[in-house]
């Protein structure tokens, strides 16, 4: 009978301690588990920001190479710039379907708009269009422009002049100028000679 007693005995110690071991090891599974949990949540989240900052990136990218923007400043450049007696005043018209509201009454100015009765001539030689953008939602353009500007017919020196621009998109890939300044007017120094 005390056989049976220490053989119940020892059976039960050996089944609490295989039952003591598999909670414990239950519990560092859990733990070893949670632990994984947390590291995939991590790594999870790195790769959603790198996501998102790829997909900023290509955005970005694609804005600035997009030939609809490009070419509304293109066009206001050659719509404000390149002018005679004969388009003077139609310019201001042609200009409005690049250029907010706010853009074309500030480069129109007050009162009525007339043609020079003297012959004059306004020509972009050369134009250099520089993009960026910050936030994918407006567009900033440096704009380098090589005019010549001809009095009765006799052409002065080409003039260059800096602009910064600013578009934004006003509907589904229609891009309007929103800001228009001029940054100033230089003369080209070179040490070549």
């Amino acid at each position: 009978m005390q056989k049976k007693i220490i053989s119940i005995v020892i059976t039960s110690i050996v089944i609490n301690l295989i039952f003591i071991f598999v909670v414990i090891g239950q519990k560092i599974d859990v733990k070893n588990k949670n632990d994984e949990i947390r590291t995939l949540t991590s790594k999870s989240e790195n790769l959603n920001k790198k996501v998102k900052e790829y997909d900023t990136n290509s955005n970005t990218q694609a804005l600035l190479t997009d030939e609809k923007v490009k070419n509304n400043i293109g066009n206001f450049i050659d719509a404000q710039f390149n002018y005679t007696n004969k388009n003077y005043k139609n310019r201001f018209e042609n200009i409005k379907k690049y250029v907010t509201t706010d853009v074309y009454n500030a480069l129109k100015g007050a009162g009525n708009i007339e043609a020079p009765t003297t012959s004059i001539q306004s020509k972009v030689e050369n134009l250099n269009i520089y993009l960026t953008t910050n936030n994918n939602q407006a567009i900033t353009a440096l704009v380098n422009i090589t005019t010549t500007y001809s009095v009765q017919g006799v052409e002065g020196k080409p003039i260059n002049q800096i602009y910064e621009l600013e578009s934004k998109e006003q509907e589904k890939d229609k891009w309007m100028i929103t800001k228009c300044t001029l940054m100033g007017n230089f003369q080209p120094y070179s040490t070549n000679k």
